[in-house]
């Protein structure tokens, strides 16, 4: 039994590690979160069956797993993080918390070697070295990404359904992280007294956008206010606009008129990342910020040329 309570205490650490993050203690976007503190997880289950682990390899895989699957089942059940996490979060968890787990059923499988005096230090390294990067200034990258779609419409019907997009629910398709929990758009409303416009997704998330850029029939960019928006239906995404890990610079259109009457929808989306591992943050926002414009393109089309 006392094998089993390592699983469940590997869990535990690892939802106050994450609630640390969420406190502003130590830094979530940290080698210190994504990699040192998983390692610790795979620790934890050997510290309390370690005769297991020489014995069974595959304990010294599956303890670590169910973990992780644990804490980011109880993580998304209690709303500190969306389903996303469980790809974002869950595999570096599982990689680096099975990779410590194996390398502790090779080195002490034959070997009496007593890693166990180590314990505390081991488990209290993520909080250190958490609170370290904290103060540490982040690596600021910048990154564009652009799609475009043909629209069988003129460059002024398109124009004119940019402001206030029109309802896309009924001609959504689901994107490649949609079973993720990523949402899609759903329309936006448009304010011409206050020049904003409210872009709304299925999610219940609500961006307040200022024009900050038109160009009749030709180019229209909005600036997103996260102060004004309602992010707190998404702990993911408020807890990465809040604290600015990713920062909007702006959401473009441009438009091409074609020779035949139809138009070039280009969109644009431009932004910073600031992470101590902008190669992670880069990977997976090119991949749901590629999927959202992919999206949004295409209902639009079909709205558009439907109407």
């Amino acid at each position: 039994m006392k094998q089993y309570l390592g699983i469940l205490l590997s869990a535990v650490y690892a939802l106050v590690i994450r609630l640390l993050g969420g406190w502003d203690i130590i830094e979530i976007n940290s080698i210190s979160f994504l990699i040192i503190a998983p390692m610790a997880l795979g620790f934890i289950p050997f510290y309390f069956s370690g005769e297991g682990y020489r014995r069974s390899w595959w304990k010294a895989v599956l303890f670590p797993l169910i973990s992780v699957l644990v804490f980011l089942i109880i993580a998304v059940i209690t709303k500190l993080e969306d389903l996303v996490c469980l790809i974002i979060i869950g595999a570096p968890y599982i990689a680096f918390s099975i990779l410590v787990s194996v390398g502790l059923y090779i080195l002490t499988r034959e070997k009496k070697e007593d890693v166990k005096k180590n314990a505390w230090s081991v488990l209290s390294i993520p909080l250190v070295l958490g609170m370290v990067e904290k103060q540490l200034p982040k690596y600021t990258t910048e990154h564009r990404i652009s799609n475009e779609i043909i629209i069988n419409q003129s460059d002024s019907v398109v124009w004119k359904n940019l402001f206030a997009v029109p309802d896309l629910r009924k001609v959504n398709t689901p994107g490649n992280l949609h079973a993720f929990g990523v949402p899609q758009p759903t329309h936006s409303t448009y304010n011409p007294k206050t020049n904003t416009r409210l872009g709304y997704f299925e999610n219940g998330i609500v961006l307040h956008e200022s024009v900050i850029e038109r160009k009749t029939n030709r180019k229209l960019s909005f600036a997103i206010d996260v102060d004004k928006s309602r992010l707190n239906v998404s702990p993911t995404v408020e807890h990465v606009l809040k604290n600015k890990s990713l920062e909007f610079r702006y959401i473009g259109y441009e438009l091409k008129r074609l020779d035949d009457g139809r138009t070039v929808l280009k969109l644009t989306t431009s932004y910073f990342i600031h992470s101590n591992i902008p190669f992670y943050g880069k990977m997976w926002s090119t991949s749901i910020v590629n999927d959202f414009e992919q999206n949004l393109l295409r209902s639009l089309k079909k709205v558009l040329e439907t109407s």
